[in-house]
This record gives structure tokens, C-alpha cells and sequence, in this order.
């Protein structure tokens, strides 16, 4: 059986795709196919969240495990198949690709249809519009270094590289830094 699903952003209006792949592939087979189709980073972290038809999250599914303690409650993409939590037309859930910034696709499954053996599943059959793009931490501190024109190409960490003026015009409380480290006493 194939599960042809749709992907639209709250950030980009015109960006729609449509993904098929067969049931009894993994949340990871999913995942690499739109980390391909979209040319995204595929070293960043991810997520798959199944929704209710209201969009709540009701279930998590990672790209690897976090914890041995988490592990039990926690699904992993590679060892989930689809099929096992996505039977039925308008189930729905999310996609996470920017975990910091909480950046996402909204994913229903549209239709279900019998497999093309002419077809490498998953694949793309519907694609319109640009995605939303990819955004990383340290591309977000360099923009932040160069709108300051601070310096970029000496990136050693050493003590006079920034101080606490540097920091501040940045935005970066050091106050967060000293709280995350006890004292060394």
C-alpha cells in the first residue's frame, strides 16, 4: 500500500509537496526523502510528531535516541514504520526540521494508493512552490557577527576575541553562561 502525503508551511504560502512512499517503510525513509527533495542540511536534527485532527502532539518520533531513560517513551524514525501510526485519509502530523526554532511542515495523509512497480518509493509526485529555508545556529551568530562587523575569520575562542560589550551588543546575556556552570570550587 501506498500513503501519498502533503506538505505545506505556515511560513511559505505557496510551498506545497506531495510525498509517497509505501506503508511498511520507516519514519526515516520519510525524513530522507524530504531532507532530499529540499535540499535541506540532513546533519540537523528532526522530528516527526503524530497529531490528533486538531494538530496536538500525541506522540514523538526522533531521529535517534536521546536517553536510555527516554527511550521507552520516545520512537526512532529508522526502527518505525509508517504504517504502524498513519492508516487512514487526513491522519496527521508534523515535521520538525529546525528543533531550536520550532520550524515545521504540516503533513496529512491525503491518499492511499496501490504501489507503481515502475516506482522507487518514496518519492516526490507533486511539488510546487520554494521551501522555507533552512536556517542554522552558527549561521545565525555569523549574520549576527557580520551585521556588528565583528571579526569572522579568527574563530580560536580565546579571551580577547570577544568581551563583554561584544556579547551584549550580540544579545547574548552572559549571565546565562555563568548560571549554566557551578562554580569550580
Amino acid at each position: 500500500m501506498v500513503l501519498k502525503f502533503r506538505l505545506i508551511s505556515n511560513e511559505q504560502d505557496d510551498f506545497i509537496r506531495d510525498i509517497e512512499i509505501l506503508d511498511d517503510q520507516t519514519f526515516f525513509h520519510l525524513h530522507e526523502a524530504i531532507q532530499d527533495n529540499l535540499h535541506f542540511d540532513k546533519s540537523q536534527i528532526a522530528s516527526f510528531f503524530i497529531c490528533n485532527q486538531q494538530w496536538e502532539k500525541e506522540q514523538e518520533i526522533t531521529l535517534f535516541e536521546l536517553s536510555e531513560e527516554e527511550s521507552a517513551k520516545v520512537l526512532v524514525m529508522d526502527h518505525t514504520k509508517i504504517g504502524d501510526f498513519m492508516q487512514g485519509t487526513h491522519d496527521k502530523m508534523l515535521y520538525v526540521f529546525d528543533v531550536f526554532n520550532e520550524r515545521l511542515f504540516f503533513i496529512e495523509l491525503v491518499e492511499i494508493l496501490k504501489q507503481d512497480p515502475s516506482k522507487s518509493y518514496p518519492c516526490c509526485s507533486f511539488e510546487k512552490g520554494h521551501p522555507p529555508q533552512q536556517v542554522y545556529m552558527d549561521s545565525i551568530f555569523t549574520s549576527k557577527l557580520q551585521e556588528e562587523n565583528l571579526p569572522l575569520a579568527d574563530t580560536s575562542l580565546d579571551d580577547e576575541m570577544f568581551d563583554d560589550e561584544d556579547l551584549d551588543r550580540l544579545g547574548f546575556d552572559q549571565q546565562i553562561f555563568d548560571d549554566s556552570f557551578p562554580d569550580e570550587e
